[in-house]
């Protein structure tokens, strides 16, 4: 997979030279440019597979995830180390540009194209699996996104976030900017859309006549 650059403005001062008062001031700034910079290499396939998740298709998926750290950038002084974590901070924007590329995608009567098999569903290395357990975790994976496809926007996003990436609630109705009762809500209405859509497509797999 291949992570499109981000370019930061960061500048260093010549070694040696005195430090002007400008730069000075422009310190922090640079600070902050070299933490987004480290923002984007740890977070790059998060934001990335849960744009997959959320239904940005795959021709979307380069320019999807630029935009995402486009944003972190312009609401980078926004962010909150005391109040929320980089991941909760970094979904919410996800959900938004998602959000965003599924109604455009809607006007432009898009189909999404098939599944890819990077950080979609963890990678398995090669020596941890033979040829059928590979198999099934790709099918896994397939199965996974055609329920997710099933469900309402706000309950895929609830979901993804507590029960594929491990948030907890809290931190899920925070990036969602919604109350904690209504995330509970969400969550509990998600799961139950998500079994009942799960058992109708495995007994599609498994035709007429199989219990």
């Amino acid at each position: 997979m291949k992570h499109p650059d981000i370019h930061l403005d960061v500048t260093a001062s010549a070694l040696g030279q005195p430090v002007a008062r400008t730069e000075l001031r422009e310190a922090p700034a640079r600070a902050r440019a070299l933490d987004l910079q480290s923002l984007y290499d740890s977070h790059f396939a998060f934001v990335w597979r849960n744009l997959r998740r959320l239904g940005v298709p795959e021709g979307r998926l380069e320019d999807a995830a630029q935009e995402v750290f486009l944003v972190a950038h312009r609401r980078w002084q926004s962010f909150d180390a005391q109040r929320s974590t980089a991941q909760t901070w970094l979904f919410g924007i996800v959900v938004h540009v998602a959000h965003n590329e599924r109604r455009a995608g809607r006007r432009r009567n898009a189909r999404m194209a098939p599944a890819s098999e990077h950080e979609f569903w963890d990678s398995v290395p090669s020596d941890a699996a033979g040829p059928a357990e590979l198999l099934a975790k790709r099918e896994a994976a397939r199965l996974l996104e055609r329920v997710l496809e099933s469900l309402t926007d706000p309950g895929r996003e609830i979901l993804v976030m507590v029960d594929i990436e491990s948030m907890s609630v809290p931190q899920a109705a925070d990036a969602l900017h919604v109350n904690l009762n209504t995330a509970y809500g969400r969550l509990r209405n998600a799961r139950a859309d998500f079994q009942r859509a799960l058992k109708r497509l495995r007994a599609q797999q498994e035709g007429p006549g199989k219990s």
